[in-house]
């Protein structure tokens, strides 16, 4: 793998001093697998081409073979490579070079070695997965050269799922003429491409190392992210009908980019009613809370507002009734939904009802026929109702328990309507009455 230190130019160095003095590879490279093309015809340092030709030079010096011309590091690390790790949170920079290989020496700054129309144009992918190969490329080209088109690459591999955002700014053009060190549209240089020149963007650009140089910008890997939690406040999940409990929905944006228009939905569940106007929320701007809307049971939910990568925070909370109609042993679950233009994610607890404040159930024969006594009684014919009558008859009649019976009766009456009960007539007692 190539290496080389990283590049800080002078617009007064000689370019060139350019590829062996600043660009310093620990050692001359070696063309490696990278996404390089097309096959072309080469040169040497000491023989260059007679015509114009991008980086086709195999014993550069400074950068080795020419071919492999686009490289990449971690910002801040010492040497630019073939293949980084990407990382979540961390800033990669772009470089290539470019050389117009024709021979001044020989055959001089005429039309011959001249590249007319010379431009580069580089990209990379927005999205990445994990333990997939990227590759970030850049293509040369001109009106004139043999060939048209020269192309490498870099690779890239994620250790994570990742996004990558181009850093606004730090496309730049690194030479020895005036436009050393100016930035470059980020529109030409990802899309139909950026000239290149040397005192100006004019995509003239003559043979000879003089006028060589390189194209450097950065590009940042994003990775989305978010937490989400419910709980109780008060932490205890036991509860009573009538009981108001408060819920309080925690989410923290723990990626690098930010979530817009992140929503709250609780979607609650037969036994708890929404207490209206008991919605609030708190976040970075209102870490003391404020009242928001009733919308967090609504269909769309509630709507909680952007939240910056890393360190963006909310809590809603919220109360709900326990209906009277739930019983002991009960268990409710409530479920919230928290949703971003990253994806969804989901969080629920469940309450358990118990205490004196239960509904019993109550088992009847109309709602349980099955239960012992509830099965239906034979039909009673008028035979089985007179012999009804007469069993009755000879347990109840003409003795002195049935007298004695009626006579309690009147006397329970008379102590509920408040009369006197009847005083007893003994003349009407039965001969055998026993004293």
């Amino acid at each position: 793998m190539k290496q080389h230190l990283p590049k800080s130019i002078l617009a007064t160095l000689a370019i060139s001093m350019l590829a062996g003095a600043l660009i310093n590879f620990a050692s001359a490279s070696a063309l490696v697998d990278t996404p390089w093309g097309p096959d072309r015809t080469t040169f040497t340092w000491d023989d260059p081409a007679p015509y114009a030709t991008f980086n086709s030079i195999t014993d550069n010096p400074g950068v080795g073979d020419e071919r492999n011309f686009v490289q990449i590091r971690e910002v801040n690390q010492q040497y630019y490579q073939d293949e980084v790790t990407l990382e979540a949170g961390k800033t990669y920079e772009v470089y290539i070079y470019y050389h117009n290989n024709a021979d001044a020496h020989d055959i001089g700054k005429t039309a011959i070695g001249i590249a007319d129309g010379a431009a580069v144009k580089s990209s990379f992918p927005a999205t990445v997965k994990a333990g997939e190969r990227a590759t970030v490329t850049a293509t040369i080209f001109a009106n004139d050269t043999n060939p048209l088109a020269v192309w490498d690459g870099a690779y890239m591999n994620p250790n994570q799922d990742l996004y990558l955002r181009y850093v606004p700014g730090t496309a730049t053009i690194h030479n020895g003429g005036a436009l050393n060190g100016q930035s470059i549209g980020p529109d030409y240089l990802f899309g139909d491409g950026a000239l290149l020149g040397y005192n100006n963007f004019s995509g003239i650009l003559p043979g000879c190392n003089e006028y060589a140089g390189y194209i450097t910008y950065q590009i940042f890997a994003d990775a989305p992210g978010f937490d989400i939690s419910k709980s109780v406040v008060g932490d205890s999940t036991t509860v009573k009908a009538g009981d108001i409990v408060t819920f309080k929905v925690r989410y923290d944006n723990t990626g690098t980019m930010d979530q817009t228009n992140v929503v709250v939905r609780d979607t609650l569940p037969t036994g708890l009613q929404y207490v209206a106007g008991s919605a609030k929320l708190y976040n970075n701007n209102f870490p003391d809370g404020k009242e928001v809307n009733d919308d967090i049971i609504n269909e769309n939910g509630m709507s909680i507002g952007d939240y910056a990568g890393g360190s963006g925070w909310a809590e809603v909370t919220y109360q709900v009734l326990v209906e009277d109609g739930v019983n002991c042993g009960d268990e409710i679950t409530n479920n919230v939904t928290v949703s971003t233009n990253d994806g969804n994610k989901h969080a629920g607890l469940t309450l358990t009802v118990t205490g004196d404040n239960c509904n019993v159930v109550v088992k009847t024969c109309a709602t349980n026929p099955e239960m012992e006594g509830c099965q239906e009684l034979p039909n009673t014919g008028p035979l089985e109702i007179v012999l009804a009558i007469v069993i009755i008859a000879g347990i109840c009649g003409g003795g002195y328990y049935f007298y004695r019976t009626r006579k309690t009766l009147k006397t329970v009456e008379g102590n509920v309507s408040g009369k006197d009960a009847p005083k007893e007539d003994s003349s009407q007692k039965p001969d055998n009455m026993v004293k």
